[in-house]
């Protein structure tokens, strides 16, 4: 039977945080993705925090049938854009994309006062943050030493309402499981980045070619231990940006050379090109202020450094392109997993638990904390790993990992669509009419 339009789930899913890391860029085509086939009638809708002309674009012609709307709510609930507002009246469901906690917070708890169910799509909730450094393995013991009502009540009660409560990590998921949130559905759910795929060969091709790049290259990818948003943005530095680039300041030295080891090992003894790539935008300024200048002679020709920050689709199809990919960033290594190849994720102890997802997905030796006694020979032996008998049992591997996160993905998309059958055809057709409760 054909779904009439005023009887077609109306689904509004909250993402797109930022243009400048393209991981954040891939949440949500790839949410859009999978909830787009589970239900192909829903109309889906992308309300996006942060969008440019080229994400307008790539959706527009990888995605046509995605809407999207742009604009926020003010303390009054008045939308800023009527396109928001008939979005926020007509949907049924409201999903909070994949993310770093709850991006979109007041938005989720806005929604919740209108009764309708919600959701949230595989977030890390972490309950200490960027500023508590440490190893995964201290995280966990850090999260199991923590008493059961340490969690905000907000997000609690939040959580207590949601039709679905989806963790990108294990180490987030245990430690909603032990504050009591009394969400009825609390599980292990991949981040929304390993269902996209809309990579661009032929600009892959042209920049494969323009930098001279031999196949069986890899691909590198720097980070700062904190992002340095306030320059990011072109806004006022406060203390605690001020901070972020002390702490970057007495690291980027040390962080960079534990990536040019790895790149000489590299080079050394496979004989393969490297390409030094950006996952955020600012990436671009640190990898040319440091590659190719500290790596040794004999490997420095064998490095291209990209000299500007590139779109999603394009290095996504790059990574296809690799024998593998080494990054300081956590969502090339999703992005690679996603394409079919291999990778390794090299985590600082400023990031968030979010890294615990490589060992969720069966494949804890894909990650290397970068202070690690053994780091360097650590990844050394990592990346020979990766490319052992022509690379043939690392990309069994990521398939597997591929494998399993794609499936629960389509579990989860199916889940959040069903969610929406609360309401009937009659309460879809009034939608417009509905306002705030």
């Amino acid at each position: 039977m054909t779904t009439t339009a005023a009887s077609a789930r109306r689904i509004l899913l909250r993402s797109s945080w930022a243009t400048v890391n393209i991981g954040d860029v891939a949440h949500s085509p790839g949410a859009a993705a999978v909830l787009h086939e589970a239900d192909p009638e829903a109309r889906i809708t992308l309300w996006a925090m942060r969008l440019n002309d080229r994400e307008r674009a790539m959706f527009a012609e990888r995605q046509p049938w995605l809407e999207i709307v742009e604009g926020r709510f003010d303390e009054h609930d008045v939308a800023s854009t009527p396109e928001l507002a008939r979005a926020w009246e007509e949907a049924d469901l409201l999903v909070h994309g994949s993310g770093s906690g709850l991006v979109a917070g007041r938005d989720m708890y806005r929604w919740q006062r209108t009764g309708r169910p919600y959701g949230v799509f595989g977030i890390t909730y972490d309950p200490f943050g960027l500023l508590t450094p440490s190893t995964l393995a201290q995280a966990r013991a850090q999260i199991e030493a923590l008493p059961g009502d340490y969690m905000y009540e907000r997000d609690r009660d939040l959580f207590a309402g949601a039709a679905f409560l989806y963790c990108r990590d294990s180490l987030s998921r245990d430690y909603l499981a032990g504050q009591s949130t009394g969400a009825p559905c609390l599980e292990w759910g991949p981040d929304a980045t390993f269902a996209y795929d809309l990579a661009d060969d032929h600009a892959a091709a042209a920049l494969i070619t323009e930098l001279g790049l031999r196949p069986g290259f890899l691909v590198a990818v720097p980070r700062s231990r904190y992002a340095p948003y306030h320059r990011i943005y072109n806004r006022a530095p406060e203390q605690l940006d001020h901070y972020k680039d002390a702490v970057n300041a007495a690291h980027d030295e040390q962080d960079m050379a534990v990536l040019a080891s790895a790149i000489t090992s590299w080079v050394r003894r496979t004989g393969q090109d490297v390409l030094i790539g950006p996952e955020m935008s600012y990436a671009v300024q640190l990898a040319a202020e440091h590659f190719p200048r500290i790596l040794p002679r004999d490997v420095a020709p064998r490095v291209r450094v990209l000299a500007e920050y590139w779109d999603l689709p394009t290095a996504t199809a790059v990574y296809r392109q690799a024998a593998a990919v080494l990054s300081m960033d956590c969502h090339s290594p999703i992005l690679a997993t996603a394409v079919g190849t291999p990778s390794l994720y090299l985590r600082q102890p400023t990031e968030t638990i979010k890294g615990a997802m490589f060992a969720d997905l069966g494949a804890p030796e894909r990650v290397v904390e970068i202070e690690a006694h053994d780091a360097a020979e650590r990844l050394a032996d990592a990346l020979a790993e990766l490319v052992a008998d022509g690379g043939g049992p690392a990309r069994e591997l990521t398939a597997r990992m591929r494998e399993q996160a794609q499936s629960r993905l389509e579990q989860m998309a199916e889940r959040a669509v069903s969610a929406a059958d609360r309401l009937d055809a009659a309460e879809r057709s009034a939608r417009p009419a509905l306002g705030l409760v």
